[in-house]
């Protein structure tokens, strides 16, 4: 059987395996079985070291922001966290009541025109074209340049949902940064409307760029990749926090094939916002 051998093909396989040039080689079957051999062990090392390496990170790394950009976004707000530190508004857990929520947002509001950071409703409009269709939350328009939207967000429009904390407002966009990196927000400023303060955010218009995902691709992705569990039918969460409002039905959740794009889930928070940025901080990647 040895003698039928093709030559020819003996020699790619040691080309491919050992990187020598392509000539004719008379091979006995212990010079077949050693090359064969040595494919193999080296086919194993790598697969073990794929392996070891995922068993060495954790599942939640894959899809969190870097501390670079962390760090870039938290310096953003860094007067207001300044700012709300010498103030003292009781119990964190009496942060969801109006009074507290009114007294922290009159204070933000007062924190940003010291800063240059307020920006009038009256020139709101200067951001772009003002979608017809606002969101749950917010304002949105149109920049135009097409490539990203501003949004004038009124942080307790869904708090029967999240159940925001009046100390976390300056927070919540931070936390959606962490988790989902590629549909980041950028901090502009704070405004001001009839029934109190509103946040400026800006991010990438994605809306008409790409597909909707499958519910399978964003439950495999919430899963595995961020590391969170269904906690009922709507919430995937752990002992931080949890997104909700992720749902295929709906045009929150966009895909261009490759990558999934978290456009504005609603987040739960279980703990103060301070101390997930910390948990989550932890678990960055170093890059940029």
């Amino acid at each position: 059987m040895l003698e039928t051998i093709d030559r020819k093909f003996v020699s790619i396989v040691i080309f491919y395996s050992v990187g020598v040039k392509s000539r004719k080689y008379y091979l006995t079957l212990q010079d077949i079985t050693t090359t064969r051999n040595t494919m193999l062990e080296y086919g194993r090392k790598i697969i073990n070291a794929v392996f070891n390496r995922r068993e060495k990170c954790p599942p939640i790394c894959a899809g969190l922001e870097t501390k670079v950009a962390a760090d870039s976004g938290r310096s953003d707000i860094r007067m207001f966290e300044i700012g709300l530190s010498a103030q003292q508004y009781g119990d964190y857990e009496q942060g969801t009541r109006t009074s507290t929520q009114e007294a922290i947002g009159a204070n933000l509001i007062s924190i940003a025109k010291a800063n240059g950071l307020f920006v009038p409703g009256e020139n709101w409009a200067y951001y772009g074209d003002r979608k017809r269709r606002p969101s749950g939350e917010s304002i949105v328009y149109l920049v135009k340049n097409a490539e990203s939207v501003v949004k004038v967000r009124n942080p307790f429009a869904k708090n029967a949902i999240k159940q925001l904390h009046a100390q976390d407002i300056i927070y919540e966009h931070l936390v959606h940064n962490v988790l989902f990196p590629n549909s980041r927000y950028r901090f502009i400023g704070i405004g001001e409307d009839v029934d109190g303060v509103r946040v400026i955010l800006s991010q990438r218009y994605l809306a008409d760029m790409f597909a909707i995902p499958s519910q399978e691709d964003i439950d495999r992705y919430l899963v595995e990749r961020l590391g969170l569990k269904p906690e009922n039918r709507y919430f995937y969460g752990n002992d931080y926090l949890a997104v909700t409002d992720v749902s295929a039905d709906s045009d929150n959740v966009l895909t261009d094939g490759e990558k999934l794009f978290f456009i504005d889930p609603i987040i739960k928070m279980k703990r103060p916002a301070t101390e997930i940025l910390s948990y989550y901080y932890e678990l960055m990647p170093n890059g940029r």
